[in-house]
């Protein structure tokens, strides 16, 4: 058992080529430019959660919605920040799983990757069911009669099965074949016009703003806003997706953080300008879950609109999709790199220099997933796994700024990072269940020691290296408060979503217990010097 923990807790050493993006030992094309990368985070973010995800939020927390996502945006600029450093000083591949490989090691990596399955993998084929019902959708609107086998095709499993959800799973891996720069040309012409039907939404949309509709604002009160904010959370994944095309951009340390906070900032103020609209125009009844901003328009009878709305959706959710899709493909790269899957997975098109064997894996898994389930239902499960993956990355910028007590070959138990987040649970839970006002206070008490415990620890000295790097500001200020926002918003979601998150981790750990463990590239490493990094 005591060897088993060893290799549970086995960090990752970096080479002294990470800090140097120029190297012909990297291996992906890097070609990407800023531009490419906020394109890359708003079509992953605006694309599917601004066309559904608002009147879901609105039943749950009215018109206040709005209010949602702004908390929502603003827990994710202090994540941005520690997802700015890390992409900065280790600007690789992989992202969050990359990140807490570095500081908590394999086990705690190999998990982040898995529910970063779920928050890709997944969500590309339930944001496909989404594509497949507004085609069909835009395509009645001109009468055009679509077969019933496009709509739910029945093969007696007892679900409806989507085949125009497939091909498009299928249309977008080909595309991501072609090679990542032609993929950016594609997205940053299919995200251009789905802001623009957007911005017409809140142009047109604000003359139709009616207060009366805004009344309640906030019928269930602080616990409705943060519990809406816990639903539409993946909604902002886009800056995750930047941060895993770090290998691929030039001069990582300053594009790859203005990448991440401008299409972070830029999806937070269209999910706001939307949802305000949106909200204002229309009664939350009158919504529903399904094409809020359709039903908007069409309760004022501007139906012109509304054909608008239907045909940008299909750009909105294509980016989604498309993005999701190139992200995945890149997480099981680098875990197949780092010997926790299989190794043909890590293997790059001579040409394109695409991971083609994990980008086609994820196609036909995708495609096969979006063809048999509907999986709105899992929301809230993604939300979570989300909201976990970004407590992981703030904890790890204080386990990078701060000396480790043991040498960093193995991971020690990060009690300091432990007791704050434990803390924040305690203290989370006695606002989400309005507890008395004692027992508020002293878990507010006890969120504050384990702050000053932080603050005890030694800052550890930057490399040469990581000097001109960008630092996240004011550590451990702004990865606590990400870490207490992520945590309130997870503890607000409903139970079923952390059985949900609960069942799929149980999942990964047996894939990892049955492959991952045995063929890890540090299974035989018994002494690992300290990298340049730590």
């Amino acid at each position: 058992m005591a060897s088993w923990w060893q290799s549970f807790g086995r960090i990752k050493p970096l080479p002294s080529t990470v800090h140097s993006p120029s190297s012909p030992s990297a291996s992906l094309k890097r070609c990407l430019s800023t531009f490419d990368l906020i394109c890359y985070g708003v079509g992953c973010s605006v694309g599917a959660g601004v066309y559904s995800l608002i009147g879901i939020g609105a039943e749950i927390t009215g018109p206040s919605i709005s209010i949602s996502f702004l908390i929502g945006g603003i827990a994710c600029i202090f994540t941005s920040l520690t997802y700015s450093e890390f992409a900065a000083r280790v600007p690789i591949t992989g992202s969050a799983y990359t990140f807490v490989y570095v500081t908590f090691g394999e086990l705690a990596a190999w998990l982040i990757g898995w529910n970063l399955t779920l928050g890709y993998g997944i969500s590309s084929a339930g944001i496909a069911r989404s594509w497949a019902s507004y085609v069909i959708m835009f395509l009645q609107q001109f009468g055009v009669v679509v077969p019933p086998s496009w709509v739910a095709m029945d093969i007696g499993l007892g679900t409806p099965c989507s085949s125009i959800a497939a091909v498009l799973i299928l249309v977008l891996s080909a595309i991501l074949l072609a090679g990542v720069h032609e993929s950016a040309k594609f997205n940053a012409a299919v995200t251009a016009l789905n802001i623009a039907v957007l911005l017409l939404v809140i142009a047109v949309g604000s003359y139709q703003v009616e207060s009366t509709n805004w009344e309640p604002f906030a019928p269930k009160g602080v616990h409705g806003i943060m519990q809406g904010a816990g639903v539409i959370f993946f909604s902002y994944l886009g800056f995750d997706m930047v941060a895993c095309l770090a290998e691929e951009v030039p001069d990582p340390q300053k594009n790859v953080p203005r990448g991440i906070i401008g299409s972070l900032l830029i999806s937070m103020s269209i999910y706001v300008g939307v949802s305000l609209v949106v909200t204002g125009m229309a009664p939350v009844s009158v919504l529903g879950t399904q094409v809020p901003l359709v039903n908007a328009f069409d309760f004022h009878g501007l139906n012109w609109v509304c054909h608008v709305i239907s045909f940008g959706s299909m750009f909105g959710l294509t980016t989604a999709a498309f993005t999701c899709l190139m992200g995945q493909p890149r997480i099981f790269y680098q875990m197949a790199k780092d010997g926790l899957l299989p190794a043909s997975l890590a293997t790059l098109h001579a040409t394109t220099r695409v991971p083609y064997w994990s980008t086609i894996l994820t196609g036909l898994l995708v495609a096969v997933i979006a063809f048999f389930f509907d999986l709105d239902f899992l929301a809230n499960v993604i939300s979570c796994g989300t909201l976990m993956v970004f407590t992981f990355v703030n904890a790890g910028v204080l386990e990078l700024r701060f000396e480790a007590d043991v040498p960093r070959s193995h991971v020690s138990f990060p009690w300091r990072n432990f007791g704050f987040v434990l803390a924040s649970f305690a203290f989370a839970l006695t606002l989400v269940w309005s507890s008395h006002w004692l027992f508020q206070v002293a878990a507010g008490l006890l969120c504050g020691v384990a702050f000053l415990g932080l603050l005890s620890g030694r800052p550890r000295p930057l490399s040469l290296e990581d000097a001109g790097a960008f630092q996240c500001p004011w550590v451990p200020l702004v990865p606590c408060l990400g870490i207490f926002c992520n945590v309130y918003m997870m503890t607000s979601l409903p139970l079923a979503a952390w059985v949900g998150v609960g069942v799929w981790m149980f999942i990964g750990m047996s894939v990892y217990l049955c492959y991952g463990l045995h063929h890890s590239l540090l299974r035989h490493t018994t002494s690992v010097e300290a990298s340049p990094l730590l």
